[in-house]
């Protein structure tokens, strides 16, 4: 064995990381969030995160609302139901607005013993702003917050976070969903134009009956990297797992969800900039609008 792909949640990951690590084996994080698995993997570091973590959310939503929605003034409703998840959000928001240096961020915090967007939303809409944010990792609350701003006319751009973007967003929210705009850390290859996203669709189908579902792509391009890294060996019959984990973290893999590249200076850690997707919600369903620094 010369690396792994996986665990696939959480608290596995937690718990197999020091016997990775200790053994010098590479391991492919797909889904879970690597910023929930922890920074305590220390000495020969193996682990390998190909998604981009929690911490960096705010950046597609800032993308597209500087380069797309083009807002001057932005709105974020912090839900403190969600905790530090959505105050990290609300700070970053705050701290790098939206078409900085000129623009500007408004915060009003939503109590979390109430359900009840109205007051929040008119609040909000009192400082005139084009558009709003979600600050927060609940759908239904996501929902709520949509229905209000839906009462009160605003048709502005409305965003949220990957963790609202959920079926109970759709059916709670109902019309007042269309139009939202998610980020998220994976990708839809059926939407997708691309040559290998299209032949990587058409396999899946043939093989699995449907379509590809979330995080199979990257699953995909997590056993694309790693067979690089062995190609790049040659003809060597034999490789060190701490072998295949530095080469690992010196290849570029041009993946079928999108590009795997690790930045410089030996950090480890994946170029973030071209790792994350947007999404809107119409019409029931979330359409895929594609990478976060290629939507226009």
């Amino acid at each position: 064995m010369c690396a792994v792909i996986g665990p696939g949640t959480v608290a596995a990951a937690g718990a197999a990381a020091p016997v990775y690590t200790e053994g010098s084996m590479p391991f492919l994080l797909v889904s879970p969030d690597p910023d929930q698995v922890g920074t305590g993997v220390v000495g020969p570091r193996t682990l390998c995160a190909v998604r981009a973590p929690s911490s960096y959310r705010s950046f597609p939503v800032i993308s597209y609302l500087t380069r797309v929605a083009d807002s001057r003034r932005t709105a974020v409703i912090e839900d403190a139901a969600s905790g530090a998840a959505a105050r990290v959000l609300s700070r970053d928001l705050r701290e790098s607005p939206p078409n900085q240096p000129d623009g500007t961020v408004s915060v009003e915090v939503m109590a979390a013993d109430r359900d009840d967007f109205g007051p929040v939303v008119d609040r909000v809409l009192d400082t005139r702003p084009q558009a709003v944010v979600f600050a927060g990792t609940s759908a239904t609350r996501a929902a709520a917050c949509a229905r209000a701003l839906a009462a009160a006319g605003f048709t502005g751009t409305r965003a949220g976070v990957e963790p609202a973007m959920r079926p109970e967003f759709l059916r709670a929210a109902g019309r007042a969903a269309d139009g939202w705009v998610f980020e998220a850390p994976y990708a839809e290859p059926r939407s997708a134009t691309t040559g290998a996203a299209k032949a990587f669709t058409a396999a899946y189908r043939e093989r699995y009956g449907t379509a590809p579902p979330r995080w199979s792509a990257e699953a995909h391009d997590a056993v694309g990297l790693v067979a690089a890294a062995l190609d790049s060996f040659g003809s060597r019959e034999s490789v060190a797992p701490g072998e295949v984990a530095e080469r690992i973290f010196r290849s570029s893999y041009e993946g079928v969800a999108k590009p795997l590249r690790f930045q410089p200076g030996g950090l480890q850690l994946l170029q973030f900039e071209a790792s994350s997707f947007l999404y809107r919600a119409d019409r029931g369903s979330f359409r895929c609008l594609g990478r976060y620094d290629q939507v226009k």
